[in-house]
């Protein structure tokens, strides 16, 4: 079998992997001349030396906001640092040595952008790709579509009244590099996920003053040094009015409130559609049910990723090699029975692939299911105890497949 896979960024790369073991011919198609995805680093936030959009949401001084234990391939561990939490370089570094060590960098195309992905008549893919040096355009045929391109780079936007009035003054997250802009100004960040506590941090090292607006509960407790407020209920000239009718003025908004799942190089055919961030038909948020040899990847959210990746493909190779069998009508009825429970649970559609501390039983599902090897149950253990210790960042440390402890 002939597999193509989008993108090698983690997710790619531990695909190129799985797809060698279970031996799959694979190419790795992959925009840019790097592995590793989001990883990278670049000073260019809009547009790379190609012209294309940058992929990377990547900033200066950011922290890994999971253990380093939790994001680990199987088998393939981290040699450096001995704390948990990590740098994006030293995950860079990690990624690189885990495609060298397995000898995957041949089976990637570099510099090559996916722009079709269609399904033929005999149950094959047509894959179209262009290289962005050349402009050279070629299409080749597959058995199977492993789409990794990762989900961080279309910037979602809240809708508030009064949002046009400061656009020149407002970024997304996306474009968020290092906090030089913001030096003595009075800046407002919207939403409390990660990235606006991380950035709302740097940013206030050299800020006047940093204001950090959400609802909920902020990932990990929100830093001592900003001035915490709740949703703006509207925007006026330079001032933010409050839910709670206080208001505040500013000189920059930095909107850290997530991303959109896009796959612009799917055609209609794929079957494929997205709704307020909801893509389906997904069977277990993986196989495309109307197209069970395609596969999108990583769309659970607040999960542990490395792990999960080499699970989901381990997955969907079982799936395409006929390891197990389940007919369309088996695969809706999973689809319709999870939304009713995330319907009961009152969870809105751009929380449709939310996992969290459910990990461990989806985990569990994806293998059982399938008759694969399970995910180590210290990785679901460690991410249960980090989640209801409030995110605090600790140091972890596995002792084996089922246990660990806490360091001083």
């Amino acid at each position: 079998m002939k597999i193509a896979i989008v993108g090698a960024g983690p997710a790619g790369l531990a695909a190129i992997r799985h797809c060698l073991e279970a031996g799959c011919e694979c190419v790795g198609y992959e925009q840019t001349g790097n592995i590793g995805g989001i990883w990278n680093y670049t000073e260019n936030a809009d547009r790379d030396e190609n012209g294309l959009p940058v992929h990377s949401s990547m900033y200066q001084g950011l922290c890994t906001n999971l253990p380093k234990e939790l994001m680990e391939y199987e088998g393939f561990y981290y040699t450096e640092p001995d704390h948990s939490f990590i740098t994006q370089e030293e995950v860079l570094r990690y990624v690189r040595r885990f495609a060298n060590d397995f000898k995957l960098l041949p089976y990637i195309k570099f510099f090559t952008q996916v722009t079709l992905i269609d399904p033929t008549d005999d149950d094959q893919w047509r894959v179209r790709v262009k290289n962005v040096k050349t402009g050279d355009v070629s299409e080749n045929l597959f058995d199977g579509v492993l789409v990794c391109n990762g989900h961080y780079f279309e910037p979602s936007l809240p809708s508030i009244p009064g949002m046009e009035r400061v656009e020149t003054k407002s970024i997304h997250s996306h474009l968020y590099r290092t906090p030089d802009a913001y030096k003595n100004k009075r800046v407002l960040v919207i939403g409390a996920g990660p990235s606006g506590i991380d950035i709302s941090r740097l940013v206030a090292a050299v800020a006047e003053k940093v204001f950090l607006s959400f609802s909920g509960k902020p990932f990990g407790g929100s830093p001592q040094e900003v001035a915490v407020k709740p949703r703006v209920r509207c925007f006026e000239e330079s001032k933010a009015i409050f839910e709670d009718d206080t208001e505040e003025s500013f000189d920059h908004i930095i909107y850290c409130t997530g991303y959109k799942n896009i796959f612009p190089f799917l055609s209609e055919q794929c079957g494929i559609t997205v709704e307020d961030n909801w893509v389906k038909p997904l069977y277990k948020h993986l196989i495309n049910i109307e197209h069970p040899s395609m596969a999108i990847t990583n769309l659970i959210s607040a999960i542990c990723p490395f792990p999960i990746f080499g699970l989901q493909i381990r997955f969907f190779l079982a799936l395409l090699k006929g390891h197990f069998t389940v007919s369309k009508e088996e695969m809706y009825e999973d689809l319709k029975v999870d939304r009713a429970r995330r319907d009961s649970e009152k969870l809105p559609l751009k929380k449709a692939h939310f996992i969290g501390t459910g990990q461990g039983g989806y985990c569990e599902d994806l293998a059982k299911t399938a008759g694969i090897e399970p995910v180590a149950s210290v990785i679901h253990k460690m991410y249960v105890h980090y989640a209801d210790s409030d995110f605090a960042r600790r140091n972890y440390r596995v002792i084996d497949k089922d246990n660990f402890v806490v360091m001083q």
